[in-house]
């Protein structure tokens, strides 16, 4: 699928889609935030293999190996990771795919018991898989452009307060306080009205979000405005390729 023109839905859906778009990846990830950047503000190489249920990370501080959903609490066995994978690379009852491959709706609550092992905090598991950006998101200025020479997707995404008790119609990240669109609504949805930091100037309203086609994650995402938040890139090296991580 190349860069194109996409529409509002087109990158809504692309948001959606990661899970059921690729098996191996290996990518170098960094990332800025007010609350610590990657260790020592280093890059760090990254195998993630979604069959095995496994990532296998390497930063300044050494290697780490992380298996299984980050939701869970008890440790899966092979035969769950096996249905993990099988899950993740197979259509579930529940996922509604368009004529173009991506996903038009996905099971609700998908990334609960079949998300990505998650390294240093849940940004990590949201950037694999940003369906946070599909719902409670206002989306403008999308283009088809390239990133580090791989089609890409570009959108500017302001999160959306939700209205009353249920939040409806807001914006949903994986974690509150870590999320892809850190901003006073996502900090309002963790820590309610009394926070102090709502009213900080330096935070963001919004977004430019960078989704690469193939794979649907988040290869660029940096803030239009303030100077706090959150920005990120990941490099991808390989896709769907055999995996040789370190051990």
């Amino acid at each position: 699928m190349e860069p194109g023109s996409p529409t509002v839905e087109d990158f809504r859906a692309l948001a959606r889609s990661s899970p059921w778009r690729f098996t191996t990846l290996h990518f170098t990830h960094r990332r800025e935030r007010e609350a610590g950047g990657t260790p020592d503000d280093q890059p760090v190489e990254a195998w993630l293999d979604r069959k095995a249920g496994r990532v296998t990370v390497r930063s300044s501080k050494g290697v780490e190996v992380i298996e299984g959903p980050p939701y869970r609490t008890a440790v899966l066995d092979e035969a769950e990771l096996g249905f993990t994978a099988a899950a993740t690379t197979e259509r579930p009852e529940g996922l509604t795919m368009r004529a173009d491959g991506l996903v038009e709706v996905r099971p609700e609550g998908w990334h609960f018991d079949r998300g990505d092992p998650m390294w240093l905090d849940y940004l990590w598991t949201a950037m694999l898989d940003p369906v946070e950006l599909s719902d409670g998101v206002d989306i403008t200025g999308v283009a088809g452009t390239a990133v580090r020479g791989r089609p890409a997707w570009a959108a500017t995404c302001r999160p959306l307060a939700g209205r009353g008790e249920e939040w409806e119609g807001g914006y949903e990240p994986r974690c509150s306080c870590c999320a892809l669109l850190d901003s006073a609504v996502s900090r309002l949805l963790e820590y309610g009205p009394e926070d102090p930091t709502l009213t900080y100037p330096a935070l963001p309203t919004s977004y430019r979000v960078h989704l690469d086609v193939q794979t649907g994650i988040v290869v660029d995402l940096a803030p239009t405005d303030g100077r706090g938040g959150v920005a990120l890139t990941n490099e991808i090296h390989a896709v769907d390729e055999l995996l040789n991580p370190p051990r």
